[in-house]
């Protein structure tokens, strides 16, 4: 049992001083603009996943999970498969399984993952009873504040960086380019 615990990997090395900087300020600054646009604007800039997504914007920039094409349509797609399940099943245990499965097919299906983006059916079907959701909700929050993280991120993660962010943005369409 105790193996399990006393793998042969090792740990990730540790961060360099400005990240842990970039970090701190990426991830204030983003939650902060999303709550004064919703306070700015009346409408809800801001949802519990949006969290997790700062963590990778910020901690894991370079992942693929992190690119601005994951972090947008992977929440898009999970929310609009949780609204949908939401009008059509109601938030059954199961349905609530199966949105979430659904909600990751889709983003596999469609190449955009994003881990956090996994929650969102969860936020929506285990929140119904208390919130009344529209269509609306996959435009504020989903849309414009995954695009207000996505370019407060981009803002960041350029700043006095020798990696450029994103290493890919909203490709649609995936071209081969050939190698030679």
């Amino acid at each position: 049992m105790l193996s399990i615990f006393q793998g042969k990997e090792h740990l990730a090395p540790a961060p360099q001083s400005i990240d842990l900087i970039r970090s701190l300020i990426g991830g204030t600054l983003s939650i902060l603009i999303l709550i004064f646009l919703s306070k700015l604007t009346n409408n809800l800039f801001i949802m519990a996943p949006f969290g997790a997504t700062c963590v990778l914007l910020y901690a894991v920039s370079q992942s693929p999970l992190a690119q601005p094409r994951n972090v947008i349509l992977g929440h898009f797609i999970s929310a609009l498969i949780g609204l949908l399940f939401l009008k059509l099943f109601g938030n059954s245990a199961f349905s609530i399984a199966l949105s979430v499965g659904c909600a990751i097919a889709a983003m596999q299906f469609l190449r955009c993952i994003h881990p956090p983006a996994g929650a969102n059916p969860l936020v929506i079907l285990l929140t119904a009873n208390t919130i009344e959701y529209h269509w609306s909700f996959l435009f504020f929050p989903v849309l414009l504040g995954a695009i207000a993280l996505v370019l407060v991120a981009w803002l960041v993660n350029n700043l006095k960086s020798e990696k450029k962010w994103p290493i890919y943005g909203l490709a649609l369409i995936h071209t081969k380019k050939n190698i030679k």
